[in-house]
């Protein structure tokens, strides 16, 4: 295999181009044969934010008609610019090829020979750590309960289609590659517990695996078996590993970057499948949720100081190119969202929004707790074990052996770079956009593990065996603590699915609706089962409710819903519905 430097500029031209035909290709299909009077109609469609709401779009005429023409430019032009590669440089062309599927056929040969290599019992346990998790996981995929985000994503995003997928942003829900894996399923069923769930139960899977495959390369039994076990069974793992957001299929992208990012930097064998596998994941991982930005900012920043390190200088000029490449290329894909709902929609994140210094730092240290309460499943865990690796982690990884050194620096650096990155910017942003930190916390914890316990010469045995009691008690404590929120919130969906059942049984119902979970999936009960419910947040002029539901314990009641204009008839541990006096 010829060195890194013998990297052609070609190579990242075409893989460049490669991307821009794929996305813009991808776009065309769906914006193609979409007419304008199309477009306008995602004006119309309901979602919920505070209420029942319509968004006003941002897109005019000539800049639908600027979107369809520039994708059919970057089409054209990517298709060209690769013509004339291969066509001129046709020798250099196949070299390059050829050598990168070399590479691919090498690193497929390699990780198939890491799981061979292991010893009969160490794979027995490993297959044992696997169906473990896969068991947690099916439990909760099947029993617990929808949770409000994924039932709007499916209603606002996955049901209408490809044309609502691609550029309807009203919220930012609309996470447009789980999305997009999702609506194949809705010609299959209409249960939304399958459709938002098993394309985020395969990625998982699939992420989990490969993750400890990979870990096995880089590391050791131990530590993958570690790693992987304690980071799976936390609960915030476990329930991203099932709910349909997409988080998890964020965090298998971002594995895959890391390890390439990992093999840039150490191997001068998978130098073109690096910087491929590198690009194309984070394209994916930014169409996946825009918050991959904090990992991809962290291994940039991996990448140029461990280059730079290695006095690697002209690659420097490959990182900076394969950035320009994700950049572009995210921005055509996010180019029909900015069009359609406006760039405000897509940066004016809610969640993530910038604070003021009065409001900022008081509360940091505070954010700090619960966040590491979240990514941990304690807090004093998070707080005592993620500190003490920040803090210490130089130290530690200074004395880790060297083939160890390189993967606990990366690891290091992306748990501790998204702090001073919240600082700069004085947001909150929350946990399940930070759940990679878990992941690279458990790496990091348990190199650093094993290395100690090496040093206390404790044999091989003992420390799996000690390891894996670890993740069986660690797991087992916190299934039992997330079991009880788990059966409240069961309970709280039977008491609404019980509220929404008697309403069907009243004649005509026409409700407003004061209590914004039941105003959520009320309106997906009335859109699964097609049924002519009347349902309104905010009471319009001239229309007349026979029904009004109002939370538990409201402060106050409007003074049309007291009586004797309205009286209680139904009530539950939640709402109260209130039904109107008959004249």
């Amino acid at each position: 295999m010829p060195a890194p430097s013998a990297i052609s500029f070609r190579f990242f031209v075409a893989f460049g181009l490669l991307c821009m035909l794929a996305g813009s290709g991808f776009l065309l299909l769906i914006f193609g044969p979409t007419s304008y009077a199309q477009v306008q109609e995602l004006g119309r469609h309901t979602y919920h934010e505070g209420g029942y709401r319509y968004l006003p779009l941002a897109v005019t005429p000539s800049s639908y008609q600027l979107l369809r023409y520039g994708l059919v430019a970057v089409a054209l032009g990517s298709f060209g610019g690769l013509v004339a590669l291969s066509s001129n440089h046709t020798t250099a062309f196949r070299r390059e090829a050829q050598l990168f599927r070399q590479e691919c056929y090498q690193a497929w040969v390699t990780l198939g020979s890491v799981w061979q290599q292991l010893p009969r019992l160490e794979k027995l346990i490993a297959c044992g750590l696997l169906a473990l998790i896969l068991a947690v996981r099916v439990w909760y995929l099947i029993n617990y309960v929808l949770g409000t985000d994924e039932v709007a994503s499916y209603d606002y995003f996955v049901r209408p289609g490809l044309l609502t997928i691609s550029c309807f942003y009203p919220i930012p829900n609309n996470h447009l590659l789980f999305n997009f894996t999702c609506w194949p399923l809705t010609f299959f069923t209409d249960n939304t517990r399958l459709v938002m769930r098993l394309p985020t139960f395969a990625a998982s899977m699939a992420g989990t695996t490969f993750g400890y495959l990979l870990l096995l390369r880089w590391s050791n039994f131990r530590v993958a078996t570690l790693a992987t076990g304690l980071f799976s069974l936390l609960p915030l793992s476990l329930y991203y590993a099932v709910a349909g957001r997409g988080y998890f299929l964020q965090l298998t992208l971002l594995l895959l970057a890391f390890f390439a990012a990992l093999a840039v930097l150490r191997s001068r064998t998978y130098q073109r499948l690096g910087w491929a596998v590198f690009i194309a994941t984070s394209i994916l991982g930014f169409y996946a949720i825009p918050t991959f930005l904090y990992p991809f900012v962290s291994l940039a920043l991996g990448l140029l100081l461990g280059l730079g390190w290695q006095r690697r200088w002209a690659e420097l000029r490959q990182l900076a190119l394969a950035s320009c490449i994700v950049g572009v290329v995210t921005a055509l894909l996010y180019w029909p969202v900015i069009c359609v709902s406006g760039l405000q929609q897509l940066i004016g994140n809610r969640y993530v929004a910038t604070m003021s210094d009065t409001a900022f730092w008081p509360q940091y240290l505070k954010y700090l707790r619960i966040l590491a309460d979240m990514l941990a499943g304690n807090g004093r865990v998070g707080m005592v074990a993620g500190g003490g690796l920040l803090v210490l982690g130089p130290v530690c990884i200074w004395l880790l052996p060297r083939p160890r050194q390189l993967l606990a620096m990366l690891a290091w650096l992306l748990l501790l770079l998204p702090l001073p990155l919240m600082a700069f910017q004085q947001v909150q942003v929350p946990a399940r956009a930070l759940l990679y930190t878990s992941f690279l916390g458990c790496v990091l914890g348990s190199l650093v593990a094993t290395f100690f316990l090496d040093r206390l010469r404790l044999p091989a045995r003992w420390q799996l065996a000690l390891g894996l009691l670890v993740v069986a008690a660690y797991g087992g404590y916190q299934f039992r603590r997330q079991l009880a929120p788990h059966q409240d919130e069961v309970r709280e969906h039977n008491q609404m699915q019980a509220a929404y059942a008697w309403l069907t049984q009243q004649s005509n119902p026409r409700v407003l609706l004061a209590a914004p979970d039941y105003e959520l999936y009320f309106r997906h009960y009335t859109q699964q089962e097609h049924r002519p419910m009347l349902l309104h947040t905010t009471p319009a002029p001239g229309q007349v409710y026979n029904f009004t539901v109002q939370r538990q314990g409201a402060d106050s009641l409007p003074a049309w819903a007291l009586p004797p204009f309205y009286f209680p008839v139904y009530r539950n541990n939640f709402v109260v519905i209130y039904a109107r006096a008959r004249n």
